[in-house]
């Protein structure tokens, strides 16, 4: 009985210690669930463009309206390190968008080239242009 009395906590600990997360291995993941993971976690996207892409302080990105008005994944990363502020108050993107160019209304997307890496950066694009 003794021997039992004195494995049990240390059971315990392995049987509660198999139901927390598991850490997640980003590099083997593909560009696109890495991109959600930066979306979701790092960058912040989801409080000015919404959870889903779906749009509130910032612009709608899902439902493919983030590819009409940036024809290029180049063309995005570029402005998405940038940010809106060079373009404040200026049409930007495609100008043959149906409904015509974006306007940077209030130039309130910050630059994230010092925030996150170029690669990080692209990977939120692919998932922006193919994840939602």
């Amino acid at each position: 009985m003794m021997p039992i009395l004195v494995l049990l906590p240390l059971w315990a600990i392995m049987y509660l210690g198999a139901f927390g997360e598991k850490p997640v291995d980003e590099a083997a993941l593909d560009p696109i669930a890495r991109g959600k993971i930066v979306y979701e976690q790092k960058a912040g996207c989801g409080s000015c463009h919404g959870a889903g892409g779906g749009g509130g302080v910032g612009p709608k990105l899902s439902a493919g309206e983030v590819s009409l008005t940036f024809l290029t994944a180049e063309e995005q990363i570029a402005f998405v390190k940038a940010g809106s502020s060079p373009v404040k108050g200026q049409p930007y993107g495609d100008p043959g968008r149906p409904g015509g160019q974006r306007i940077a209304k209030s130039g309130g997307m910050p630059s994230f080239a010092s925030q996150l890496t170029d690669e990080e950066i692209a990977d939120v694009v692919a998932y922006e242009r193919e994840g939602f």
